[in-house]
């Protein structure tokens, strides 16, 4: 069997924002690429885990009973019955439960899909997994339909899993999960395969490559048909993304980490301290340094 690495989205820790494994939180030999679980079962530290962390893996938490509030990149959601959340690798998010929860997570590591089932299954296929989706949360209408998907999944891991069957199982999890998706959101975006080399690239790269011309480059094509496919997308351009994700990376810093300004301008490839500052302030009206106050201030 292979070693598991660190994902390939996902080539080095941020500072001070702790990153978990698979491997970290689940030994399992039998199962290296997945875990399920039910909620309720989670190890205490986990329970009440209110320390903003990033995942270096897909996942799913399914709620079926409890309370509480979710956060996730800045956005804060009530947990409640019969809620889904949904995580890319590399999102920062917190909880605290305010009732006992019950449910299921199911955590992925981000090349089984593939590896197992080929392109035509990646978690490409899958909105909710897509940069740019801000549903991260799902009220569920046929809430015993993946319970029981889950509960499945969950009964085959727990006897002697058919590495097979586990596949289909946990496409069955995901396929149910698209469904209610595509019934609740009607302004899903879907990418071609050109846009998701252009994601993945540039989670590994954007703290040192900040030119559209780079990922043009990197990806095959020219500078204009990139643009033009961002925009067809996202109605932006490509410029505007890269910034957002470095505009997004500086605020989970600020926020997250206790890293002064000049170690986080450093840290995201800006030489220039002001500058840095200056290219912050441009996209969000705000200061660095008054952004962590006001935030920090927040109950």
């Amino acid at each position: 069997m292979k070693t598991l690495n660190a994902p390939s989205m996902i080539q080095s820790e941020i500072k001070n924002i702790p990153m978990i494994h698979l491997t970290d939180v689940h030994n399992d030999d039998t199962n290296p690429y997945f875990y399920v679980g039910r909620l309720e079962e989670l190890p205490n530290e986990f329970q009440e885990f209110d320390s903003s962390h990033r995942h270096s893996y897909y996942a799913l938490f399914y709620f079926t009973e409890g309370t509480g509030t979710h956060s996730i990149d800045f956005q804060s959601h009530t947990i409640e019955k019969n809620s889904l959340f949904f995580l890319r690798p590399g999102q920062v998010h917190s909880w605290t439960f305010s009732k006992p929860v019950k449910g299921f997570a199911l955590k992925i590591y981000p090349d089984y899909l593939s590896e197992h089932g080929g392109q035509v299954t990646s978690f490409q296929n899958y909105p909710f997994f897509q940069p740019g989706n801000e549903n991260s949360k799902l009220a569920i209408q046929d809430a015993e339909q993946l319970k029981n998907d889950f509960e499945r999944l969950l009964g085959e891991k727990n006897t002697k899993p058919n590495s097979s069957l586990t596949y289909l199982l946990i496409q069955l999890v995901l396929q149910q999960s698209l469904k209610e998706f595509n019934t609740s959101f009607t302004d899903k975006i879907t990418i071609d395969s050109k846009l998701w080399d252009f994601f993945k690239l540039l989670e590994t790269n954007f703290k040192d490559q900040k030119t559209t011309s780079y990922y043009a480059k990197e990806m095959g094509i020219s500078s204009g048909s990139f643009n033009q496919l961002c925009q067809k997308v996202y109605g932006k351009s490509a410029k505007a993304i890269i910034q957002e994700r470095l505009v997004l990376e500086i605020k989970r810093l600020l926020l997250h980490s206790d890293l002064n300004i000049n170690q986080i301008a450093l840290t995201l490839g800006f030489s220039d301290n002001s500058y840095f500052s200056k290219f912050f302030k441009a996209h969000t009206n705000i200061s660095p340094e008054n952004f962590r106050l006001s935030k920090r201030k927040l109950p």
